[in-house]
């Protein structure tokens, strides 16, 4: 695969500029998540399923926890999950990232089950200058040639162990006792997502899919964006109004998201493109699983026991 060592300045430069451009006409001060589109009504534009906090705070977690298996194997360490979940198998990637320094197979992600549930859970990148520094950005046919283009590092990334995802999901539909499956990811895990999910459907019994991605970068062009959202999945994009990632690739590349967007906050706006402090907090995948944490109206011990949950994964550091 290729590499692009200086795109990480210069799309920074270039889609914050853009986006401070569009910022400044609006009149308005939203940041640079501006043309992010808003959260819809009750099912979304496809008429799917609501918004579900609970999920997504599910799959935010075990997307902390695709990020500590890859700390369990820099380890050593055996990876598990909590009860109930049952880890049934890890995806091994010889794919390892420059800034990573891998020689080695390392995980990329996992299957795990819970009572009638499957879960896929892709694994993010340890920085944001990683899945950047490590993509091709320029694009490709999707894996089905009628799915438009995507972009060339996350699917070429995604074929290298698509099918013994999709046989392991195989064999446990075969088993059946299980009605639902769930596609997740973090950053780079959530472009992977985004790239699996209507290959899973097609190759899958399971006719829809439950993807929740978190900071996903867009992944593919207007085609597959209409292929995408054809399926009418219950599909959900979160992401920090204050995330430059989600801004990238720039849409002036032909990229742009797939529905259907929910917005959450934290952190501070961007000051500009070599504000990295501010983009590495506004793109913290623990940050983002504690926000939703304290979106749940339950009461603070509900809050305050979510929060616990991720504490000591991947250095995780609840502050409560």
């Amino acid at each position: 695969m290729r590499r692009f060592k200086y795109l990480l300045p210069l799309l920074l430069i270039i889609t914050f500029t853009v986006s401070a451009c569009d910022s400044d006409s609006s009149g308005g001060g939203d940041g640079p998540m501006l043309g992010e589109e808003p959260v819809p009504g009750p099912g979304g534009p496809l008429g799917g399923a609501a918004f579900s906090l609970d999920t997504a705070i599910e799959l935010m977690f075990l997307s902390i926890e695709a990020y500590q298996m890859l700390a369990d194997s820099e380890n050593d360490m055996t990876f598990t999950l909590p009860a109930p979940y049952e880890l049934i198998i890890q995806i091994l990637t010889p794919e390892s990232f420059t800034s990573e320094g891998f020689s080695e197979e390392v995980p990329i992600a996992f299957v795990a089950t819970k009572d009638d549930n499957i879960y896929v859970v892709f694994r993010g990148t340890k920085t944001i200058s990683e899945w950047i520094t490590d993509a091709d950005f320029p694009m490709v046919p999707y894996v089905d040639p009628g799915g438009g283009m995507t972009e060339q590092g996350f699917t070429d990334f995604y074929e290298d162990f698509s099918e013994l995802i999709i046989s392991t999901v195989n064999m446990l539909k075969d088993q059946g006792t299980f009605n639902n499956l769930y596609i997740t990811g973090h950053s780079l895990g959530a472009a992977l997502a985004g790239v699996s999910a209507p290959d899973l459907l097609m190759k899958t019994g399971f006719e829809n899919p439950i993807v929740y991605s978190f900071a996903s970068p867009r992944v593919g062009d207007s085609d597959y964006k209409t292929y995408f959202d054809a399926f009418g999945l219950d599909s959900w994009r979160v992401f920090n109004t204050n995330d430059l990632v989600p801004m990238l690739p720039p849409e002036l590349l032909g990229y742009t998201h797939v529905d259907t967007g929910f917005p959450i906050t934290f952190g501070t706006p961007i000051e500009g493109p070599l504000d990295f402090s501010a983009i590495a907090e506004d793109h913290d995948s623990c940050t983002y699983y504690n926000t939703l944490c304290e979106m749940l109206t339950t009461g603070e011990t509900a809050i305050m026991d979510c929060k616990l949950k991720i504490k000591g994964l991947d250095d995780c550091n609840t502050d409560l």
